[in-house]
């Protein structure tokens, strides 16, 4: 599967294929609602459409081996605990600001 190979990829342990975001780009056809298109061109700008399919997309594969990692770690582990769960929403929302401030979009907008 595929994903497994994020994951291998991800952790270093194999170079045979290249990960999420190396390599040559590929053409390939997606089939969209006309009205998420729009959108997608609308928000893409001058970047283009390709660019922002490109990260969005490795976003959610990148999202979906954090996913696996984090299930197969509670399941060899135990469930994480409420603590650890509320300690890594804390990470998680510092991470974000951050990010927001560097892009330049915090506070952001309600």
């Amino acid at each position: 599967m595929l994903l497994n190979n994020l994951i291998v990829n991800v952790e270093g342990m194999s170079d045979a294929l290249p990960g999420v975001g190396e390599g040559p780009a590929k053409v390939v056809s997606v089939s969209l609602p006309e009205g998420t298109v729009l959108a997608l061109r609308e928000l893409a700008g001058p970047r283009g459409l390709s660019a922002l399919v490109d990260a969005a997309v490795g976003q959610y594969l990148r999202n979906r081996a954090t996913a696996a990692y984090l299930d197969e770690y509670q399941r060899e582990h135990g469930a994480f605990t409420a603590q650890e769960r509320r300690a890594a929403a804390d990470v998680w929302a510092d991470a974000e600001q951050r990010a927001e401030r560097a892009r330049g979009t915090w506070p952001a907008a309600g």
